[in-house]
């Protein structure tokens, strides 16, 4: 009677656990995020790039869309015609998550997080960690002293940071801004990405050849 009350109670614990586990894998598919191409149906085309077959560019008020659709999969970039802030992602060929974080300009910010097909987590990295002096706080600095808002979505900045690894990964950050409209003339700043401290600033020419227009750094 015993064996059988215990074979039973087997059964019974086996059931209920196959029956969680079923249970938190659709839940874990249920908030996976997948690409769907439907949620820009009520976004216009932005006219201001030339159409392609693989990829779309999108618009709906101040925000902005680039797709670009490849064998690997799809990549998203959401943006704001307001400022120079990425949400970058990219999707399998199954169109589940693949990977996802943010640029300012060109450069990764904050965490980057990069998934498997089957949603899970495998790898996270948090660009920021070297950078002691923020990026909020570059933009707090020229801006108090330059009169320069690097966030506004203008032609007329360009920031970058890097790790430099002739000084052992030593952190920099550079803003370049062009003076008069129309000028060829711009001004550099060299940033210590630790400190925030100025380092160097110069003038050069942007545009008129090959020589005049390398990183004063």
């Amino acid at each position: 009677m015993k064996k059988i009350l215990f074979f039973l109670w087997a059964v019974l614990l086996y059931g209920c656990n196959s029956q969680s586990q079923l249970l938190n894998k659709k839940i874990k598919k249920q908030n996976m995020e997948y690409f769907n191409i439907e949620k820009y149906k009520e976004w216009e085309v932005d006219t201001d790039w030339s159409p392609s077959k693989f990829s779309k560019r999108l618009k709906k008020g101040n925000d902005r869309v680039k797709i670009f659709f490849t064998e690997r999969g799809s990549v998203v970039e959401l943006m704001s015609a307001l400022n120079h802030y990425i949400l970058y992602k990219s999707y399998f060929p199954n169109k589940s998550l693949k990977v996802i974080g943010r640029r300012f300009y060109d450069f990764y910010i904050g965490k980057w997080q990069v998934y498997d097909e089957s949603g899970k987590l495998i790898k996270e990295e948090e660009e920021d960690a070297p950078y002691k002096f923020s990026v909020d706080q570059l933009i707090k600095k020229i801006k108090k002293e330059y009169d320069l808002d690097i966030e506004k979505n203008t032609k007329t900045t360009i920031v970058d940071r890097w790790l430099a690894p002739e000084l052992n990964k030593k952190p920099f950050y550079s803003v370049s801004f062009r003076g008069k409209e129309g000028s060829t003339k711009w001004e550099y700043i060299l940033v210590d990405g630790a400190t925030g401290e100025t380092l160097f600033t110069t003038l050069f020419y942007f545009g008129c050849n090959d020589n005049e227009t390398l990183d004063p750094y």
